[in-house]
């Protein structure tokens, strides 16, 4: 199998997803420009036009692009600490003297970090819990890094916690954080805006037909759009984990060790699925979509199935 390729692909249906997301939002905002401010009676494609050339200034249209922006830099800020909060760790800091799994936990990252040419090492944290799990956050020296937990490094062998950590310090080299941080903020700003002028239009009627189509519009996609965007964010989220197995293999040159990795990890889950819901705080579902592992094989799942991941894995 060509990984390269794979890559590619999934970073095409990844712009394709972003672009949506974005032309999502500003036919919201028009719409509701032309729902409080219509320009015309000659249809909305026309008042559209006018408020994209600016004839006129599409106020909610910029407000929501400023509230996108605001929520994007606060983001981009604190987003990365949520990642750790609400469970035990440890940092492993490569200075300081370390236990013999330890140790060799932070030469793999460093390892993996000079293989993809970042640039820096990201900070690495051990998880106290008997799960197999690891996760990476950031996209910069200043806020990645890569978590595991120590279940993961007791269960597996050294070739395969090297093909994790490939696969994390994939997801940081592609900016998978980031991207789907950014198209979460896009999407709530989305739902929250249709929603509350969903309920403001509900029963208001204007003079202006341009007024009321674009009130009916946003009306529809107050139903449309949760399930839209929550399909495309998870779409996202899936064509990611592919992009960074491959992405394990590219920086291992191992495709076995990734397909073990991802069988034992599984396998684990099952036989400590009944003890999900101890972790089951706004935290861990936080961290839940940045696992290396998740259970699901729907349109609404984070992950792809096992299956589908190994198939790819094989060249199949």
């Amino acid at each position: 199998m060509d990984f390269r390729a794979s890559m590619a692909v999934n970073n095409r249906k990844t712009k394709l997803v972003v672009v949506t997301y974005i032309a999502i939002m500003l036919l919201v905002g028009l719409l509701s420009d032309i729902a409080f401010r219509p320009l015309s009676n000659n249809g909305l494609l026309y008042d559209m036009q006018l408020y994209i050339t600016f004839a006129a200034i599409p106020y909610i249209t910029l407000g929501i692009l400023t509230c996108t922006l605001i929520g994007i830099i606060i983001i981009s800020k604190f987003g990365h600490k949520m990642m750790l909060s609400g469970s035990q760790y440890r940092e492993l800091n490569s200075q300081t003297e370390l236990a013999a799994q330890d140790r060799q936990v932070v030469n793999m990252v460093e390892e993996m970090a000079i293989s993809a040419n970042l640039g820096y090492v990201p900070r690495v944290f051990v998880m106290e819990t008997e799960q197999m799990n690891a996760f990476a956050a950031g996209w910069n020296q200043h806020n990645a890094l890569v978590a595991v937990t120590s279940g993961l490094l007791d269960k597996l062998t050294r070739s395969e916690v090297q093909a994790v950590i490939a696969h994390e310090v994939g997801h940081i080299l592609h900016g998978d954080s980031k991207l789907t941080l950014y198209v979460g903020i896009l999407a709530n700003v989305i739902l929250t805006l249709t929603n509350i002028l969903g309920r403001v239009f509900l029963f208001s009627r204007s003079k202006n037909n341009n007024a009321n189509k674009a009130k009916m519009l946003l009306l529809v996609l107050n139903f449309v759009l949760p399930i839209l965007t929550q399909v495309l964010y998870l779409y996202l989220s899936r064509s990611r984990e592919y992009m960074a197995d491959a992405a394990a293999v590219q920086l291992t040159g191992d495709n076995q060790a990734m397909i073990s990795a991802l069988q034992k990890i599984s396998g684990d889950y099952d036989v400590h699925k009944d003890d999900q819901e101890k972790y089951e705080s706004f935290t861990e579902k936080y961290r839940a979509a940045a696992y290396i592992f998740s259970k699901g094989d729907s349109l609404f799942s984070t992950h792809p199935s096992i299956e589908n991941r190994l198939k790819k894995l094989r060249g199949e």
